[in-house]
This record gives structure tokens, sequence and C-alpha cells, in this order.
């Protein structure tokens, strides 16, 4: 149980928007082949990538400090 409400926390302190893409990625390719799963990541992982916060993120990584997303 604590290693699920860890992650609950991870997940609830990410950007809502960032989660979003990637959710909207994630479910369409569950029940497809690994080829088409990966194409359709493929288109997903870029556009997320580009986004403000997705750079936020990279940024604050690199920096070793906490992000601060704008869409929170």
């Amino acid at each position: 149980m604590d290693a699920v409400h860890e992650l609950a926390l991870r997940i609830a302190g990410s950007s809502a928007s960032t989660l979003a893409i990637g959710k909207r990625g994630f479910y369409p390719q569950i029940d497809e082949t690994d080829t088409r799963a990966y194409d359709l990541m493929a288109e997903t992982m870029p556009t997320n990538a580009m986004t403000c916060n997705a750079q936020e993120g990279m940024s604050a990584l690199l920096a070793k400090r906490a992000p601060v997303w704008t869409d929170r």
C-alpha cells in the first residue's frame, strides 16, 4: 500500500496536461500489436515533449529542482 500511495502522490504532482496527452496515446494502443503500439506512441511522444510543461519537466530534472507546472 505504501508503494501505491507513493505512486499516486507522484502522479498527482505531475502536469495534468502532460498526463492527459499520455493517456490519450496510451489507451488506444493497449490492444494493438507491438508494432502498431510503437507507431501510435511515436506520434504521441514528440507531441507531448514539445509542450511547455514537458520542457519544464525536463529542465527541472536536469537542474535537479522541482518543476513548476503551468496548468496547476
